[in-house]
Protein backbone atom coordinates (compact mmCIF):
# COMPACT_ATOMS: atom_id res chain seq x y z
CA UNK A 1 0.00 0.00 0.00
CA UNK A 2 3.14 2.36 0.80
CA UNK A 3 4.88 1.54 -2.80
CA UNK A 4 0.75 2.69 -4.14
CA UNK A 5 0.73 5.92 -1.94
CA UNK A 6 4.80 6.74 -2.89
CA UNK A 7 3.83 6.34 -6.61
CA UNK A 8 0.34 8.60 -6.11
CA UNK A 9 2.63 11.48 -4.46
CA UNK A 10 5.08 10.77 -7.59
CA UNK A 11 2.24 12.00 -9.97
CA UNK A 12 1.07 14.16 -7.56
CA UNK A 13 4.21 16.32 -6.80
CA UNK A 14 4.81 16.55 -10.66
CA UNK A 15 2.31 19.92 -10.58
CA UNK A 16 0.28 20.57 -7.81
CA UNK A 17 -1.73 23.13 -9.10
CA UNK A 18 -3.50 20.75 -11.54
CA UNK A 19 -3.25 18.00 -9.02
CA UNK A 20 -5.52 19.69 -6.44
CA UNK A 21 -7.51 16.71 -6.06
CA UNK A 22 -7.36 12.95 -6.18
CA UNK A 23 -9.72 12.90 -9.53
CA UNK A 24 -8.40 15.69 -11.55
CA UNK A 25 -4.70 14.05 -10.89
CA UNK A 26 -6.46 10.83 -12.46
CA UNK A 27 -8.11 12.37 -15.33
CA UNK A 28 -5.29 14.56 -15.74
CA UNK A 29 -2.86 11.99 -15.69
CA UNK A 30 -5.43 9.56 -18.50
CA UNK A 31 -5.47 12.85 -20.44
CA UNK A 32 -1.75 12.22 -20.80
CA UNK A 33 -1.31 8.81 -21.78
CA UNK A 34 0.04 8.20 -18.15
CA UNK A 35 -1.02 5.21 -15.74
CA UNK A 36 1.25 5.24 -12.84
CA UNK A 37 -1.10 6.99 -10.10
CA UNK A 38 -4.09 5.85 -11.90
CA UNK A 39 -2.86 1.65 -12.03
CA UNK A 40 -1.47 3.07 -8.03
CA UNK A 41 -4.96 4.21 -6.86
CA UNK A 42 -6.86 0.98 -8.30
CA UNK A 43 -4.61 -1.21 -6.39
CA UNK A 44 -4.72 1.27 -3.52
CA UNK A 45 -8.43 1.20 -3.61
CA UNK A 46 -8.59 -2.77 -3.70
CA UNK A 47 -6.68 -3.43 -0.50
CA UNK A 48 -8.72 -1.06 1.39
CA UNK A 49 -11.67 -2.70 0.17
CA UNK A 50 -10.25 -6.19 1.85
CA UNK A 51 -9.35 -3.85 4.93
CA UNK A 52 -12.94 -2.08 5.30
CA UNK A 53 -14.96 -5.84 4.42
CA UNK A 54 -12.15 -7.51 7.15
CA UNK A 55 -13.21 -4.75 9.67
CA UNK A 56 -17.19 -5.11 8.09
CA UNK A 57 -17.41 -8.94 9.22
CA UNK A 58 -15.41 -7.83 12.52
CA UNK A 59 -17.98 -6.15 13.12
CA UNK A 60 -20.43 -8.47 11.98
CA UNK A 61 -19.13 -11.94 13.76
CA UNK A 62 -18.93 -10.40 17.65
CA UNK A 63 -17.97 -13.17 18.95
CA UNK A 64 -15.31 -15.33 16.98
CA UNK A 65 -12.22 -14.79 18.88
CA UNK A 66 -10.07 -16.07 15.90
CA UNK A 67 -10.14 -13.48 13.05
CA UNK A 68 -8.31 -15.71 10.29
CA UNK A 69 -11.43 -16.83 8.66
CA UNK A 70 -12.79 -13.73 8.23
CA UNK A 71 -9.59 -12.04 6.91
CA UNK A 72 -9.71 -14.76 4.26
CA UNK A 73 -13.68 -14.23 3.65
CA UNK A 74 -12.50 -10.88 3.36
CA UNK A 75 -9.67 -11.72 0.94
CA UNK A 76 -12.04 -14.08 -1.34
CA UNK A 77 -14.41 -11.23 -1.98
CA UNK A 78 -11.95 -8.53 -2.47
CA UNK A 79 -8.84 -8.89 -3.88
CA UNK A 80 -8.49 -13.14 -4.78
CA UNK A 81 -9.77 -12.83 -8.34
CA UNK A 82 -6.83 -10.02 -8.83
CA UNK A 83 -4.43 -12.53 -7.84
CA UNK A 84 -2.30 -15.45 -9.61
CA UNK A 85 -2.00 -18.72 -7.42
CA UNK A 86 1.59 -17.59 -5.75
CA UNK A 87 0.47 -14.23 -4.48
CA UNK A 88 -2.89 -16.17 -2.87
CA UNK A 89 -0.60 -19.06 -1.41
CA UNK A 90 1.68 -15.87 -0.10
CA UNK A 91 -1.43 -14.02 1.14
CA UNK A 92 -2.46 -17.76 3.10
CA UNK A 93 0.20 -18.30 4.88
CA UNK A 94 0.75 -14.32 5.78
CA UNK A 95 -3.09 -15.14 7.60
CA UNK A 96 -1.51 -16.72 10.35
CA UNK A 97 -0.31 -13.51 11.33
CA UNK A 98 -3.86 -12.33 11.88
CA UNK A 99 -4.08 -11.21 15.24
CA UNK A 100 -7.17 -12.58 17.38
CA UNK A 101 -9.99 -10.54 18.34
CA UNK A 102 -8.72 -9.88 21.87
CA UNK A 103 -5.50 -8.72 20.52
CA UNK A 104 -6.82 -6.43 18.04
CA UNK A 105 -9.17 -4.56 20.21
CA UNK A 106 -5.75 -3.66 22.21
CA UNK A 107 -4.00 -2.62 19.46
CA UNK A 108 -6.93 -0.86 17.87
CA UNK A 109 -7.41 0.92 21.47
CA UNK A 110 -3.40 1.61 21.53
CA UNK A 111 -2.88 -0.46 24.75
CA UNK A 112 -5.00 2.24 26.22
CA UNK A 113 -8.00 1.90 28.73
CA UNK A 114 -10.64 1.83 25.95
CA UNK A 115 -13.52 -0.06 26.58
CA UNK A 116 -14.37 -2.64 23.81
CA UNK A 117 -17.86 -1.11 23.00
CA UNK A 118 -15.88 2.25 22.32
CA UNK A 119 -13.57 0.29 19.93
CA UNK A 120 -16.12 -1.40 18.44
CA UNK A 121 -18.27 2.28 18.24
CA UNK A 122 -15.05 3.96 16.29
CA UNK A 123 -14.43 1.33 14.08
CA UNK A 124 -17.96 1.13 12.69
CA UNK A 125 -17.33 5.00 12.57
CA UNK A 126 -14.29 4.23 10.81
CA UNK A 127 -15.96 1.43 8.47
CA UNK A 128 -18.85 3.70 7.44
CA UNK A 129 -16.55 6.71 6.32
CA UNK A 130 -13.92 3.58 4.62
CA UNK A 131 -17.07 2.66 2.54
CA UNK A 132 -18.11 6.10 1.56
CA UNK A 133 -14.65 6.63 0.09
CA UNK A 134 -13.99 3.13 -1.55
CA UNK A 135 -17.28 3.14 -3.18
CA UNK A 136 -16.69 6.60 -4.41
CA UNK A 137 -13.70 5.78 -6.03
CA UNK A 138 -14.95 2.23 -7.60
CA UNK A 139 -17.69 4.58 -9.15
CA UNK A 140 -15.42 7.12 -9.83
CA UNK A 141 -12.84 4.25 -11.84
CA UNK A 142 -16.12 3.12 -13.58
CA UNK A 143 -17.75 6.44 -14.60
CA UNK A 144 -14.38 7.19 -16.29
CA UNK A 145 -13.48 3.19 -17.64
CA UNK A 146 -10.28 3.54 -15.43
CA UNK A 147 -11.22 -0.20 -14.14
CA UNK A 148 -8.96 -2.98 -15.24
CA UNK A 149 -9.27 -6.81 -14.51
CA UNK A 150 -5.54 -7.48 -15.30
CA UNK A 151 -3.88 -9.44 -12.65
CA UNK A 152 -0.63 -9.12 -10.46
CA UNK A 153 1.87 -9.71 -12.59
CA UNK A 154 3.86 -13.35 -12.08
CA UNK A 155 7.40 -12.59 -10.78
CA UNK A 156 9.19 -14.91 -13.10
CA UNK A 157 12.67 -16.05 -12.80
CA UNK A 158 15.56 -15.31 -15.01
CA UNK A 159 16.30 -17.82 -17.22
CA UNK A 160 20.07 -17.39 -16.20
CA UNK A 161 21.68 -15.77 -13.53
CA UNK A 162 25.54 -14.66 -14.46
CA UNK A 163 27.90 -15.92 -12.06
CA UNK A 164 26.24 -19.43 -10.81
Amino acid sequence: MTGNIEKINQVYNTDLERHSNLNDLILTEKSAGGILATDALLWLRRALHMILRFFELVLEDGSSEELVGLLKTAYRETLITYHKWPLQLLFSMLCRMCPNRSRLIQVMSLNRSHTEASVYRDLAVFTAALRLNVDSLAAFYSEHQLECENKVPQLVAPNKVSGW
